[in-house]
C-alpha cells in the first residue's frame, strides 16, 4: 500500500508540473480585459485610419462634377439672344441679369455669367467709358456686321477672297435681307446664286452695274451700251447644240476634244531572264580571276 499510495503521488506531482507549463504559452481568454493604451497613441491610430478611408475613397469613387455649370451655360445662351434681340444695341450687363431673373440661391452665378459673356466670341464688351451710360455693357457680335444695302455693298468690297458670303450666315444679324438682296440683284449691285428647290438666294457676291455692258445706262456709273454692230454680230454666232456638235467643230479646230476615245497603246513586255543563285554546298575558287585566265577545262590531256 505504501508503494502505492507513493506512485499516486508522484503522478499527480508531474500532472501538475506539466499544467503550469503549459499554462505560460496558452491564449489568452476572450473575457480577459483589453490593453490599456495612452491618449496619444489612441488620437495616433484613430488619424491613421482615417487618413486610410480617406485615400481609399479618392481612388475608389469618380470626383463628383461643380455643381451650377449647367446652369450657368443655359443662363449665358438666354442672355446671347437677349443681346441678340437687341439688334446690336448696346445693352448694359444689369439689364441682362434683370432680364435672367436669377433667384437668390442662383446671385452666386453672376460673376461668371460675366465671365462667360466677356470671353464669348459672338458678344463683344463695352467697357465703362466706351458704353456711353457709365456701365459695363455688352453688346451681340454677328457673324457679318450688316443691317441694310450699303452697309452689305461696302462689306463685299472689303471681302479679301471670292468666296462669297452665306445667305444663311447674313440673316444672323440681318433676318430680312432677302428683299434688299433681290433689290440689289436686280440693279447689278450683287451677284446671287439660288437654291433649285424654291428660288431663294443662297450666297451672294460683290458686283458692279459698270460691268454689264449690254444693259442700258440707267446711272452714271454704268458705261452704257454695246455698239450695235456687235451685238448683232454676237447674235449670228451659232452655239452647237449638243456634245457631238462640239466635239465636231472642236476636231475641224484641230483640236483634240476631251471626250474623244484614246487609243490604248499595247506595250510588249519582254520577260527578263532570272538569275539562279548558286546551289548550295557549290565552291567557287580563283572568283576575282574570272575575267584575267582562261578557261582549259574541255581539253583533254593525251
Amino acid at each position: 500500500m505504501s508503494s502505492l499510495a507513493a506512485s499516486l503521488s508522484k503522478y499527480k506531482s508531474e500532472v501538475a508540473d506539466a499544467a503550469s507549463r503549459n499554462a505560460q504559452y496558452a491564449r489568452p481568454s476572450s473575457s480577459a480585459p483589453p490593453r490599456s493604451s495612452t491618449p496619444k497613441a489612441a488620437a495616433a491610430a484613430v488619424a491613421a485610419n482615417a487618413e486610410k478611408r480617406s485615400h481609399d475613397a479618392a481612388f475608389s469613387q469618380p470626383a463628383a462634377p461643380i455643381a451650377g455649370g449647367k446652369e450657368i451655360m443655359t443662363q449665358v445662351v438666354q442672355a446671347i439672344n437677349y443681346l441678340k434681340e437687341k439688334n446690336f444695341q448696346i445693352v448694359p450687363y444689369e439689364h441682362v441679369i434683370s432680364y435672367l431673373s436669377l433667384p437668390n440661391d442662383l446671385q452666386k452665378n453672376i460673376p461668371l455669367i460675366k465671365r462667360a459673356l466677356q470671353g464669348h466670341d459672338r458678344v463683344q464688351y463695352v467697357g465703362k467709358h466706351e458704353s456711353g451710360n457709365g456701365k459695363e455693357s455688352f453688346k451681340y457680335r454677328p457673324l457679318h456686321p450688316v443691317t441694310d444695302g450699303d452697309e452689305l455693298r461696302t462689306y463685299l468690297a472689303t471681302l479679301d477672297t471670292a468666296q462669297g458670303v452665306p445667305v444663311k450666315e447674313l440673316k444672323d444679324g440681318w433676318p430680312d435681307c432677302i428683299d434688299t438682296i433681290n433689290r440689289l440683284e436686280a440693279a447689278g449691285h450683287i451677284l446671287v446664286t439660288r437654291n433649285k428647290k424654291d428660288s431663294t438666294p443662297r450666297a451672294i457676291w460683290r458686283d458692279s452695274p459698270s460691268y454689264h455692258l449690254d444693259a442700258p445706262a440707267k446711272s452714271n456709273d454704268q458705261v452704257g451700251k454695246v455698239d450695235q454692230d456687235f451685238v448683232e454680230y454676237w447674235q449670228k454666232v451659232k452655239l452647237p447644240s449638243n456634245e457631238s456638235e462640239v466635239r465636231n467643230e472642236l476636231e475641224r479646230a484641230g483640236i483634240t476634244p476631251t471626250s474623244a476615245v484614246r487609243e490604248v497603246r499595247k506595250v510588249e513586255m519582254k520577260k527578263k531572264d532570272r538569275k539562279r543563285a548558286p546551289r548550295a554546298g557549290t565552291k567557287t575558287t580563283n572568283s576575282h580571276m574570272l575575267g584575267v585566265l582562261k578557261d582549259y577545262s574541255n581539253r583533254k590531256v593525251a
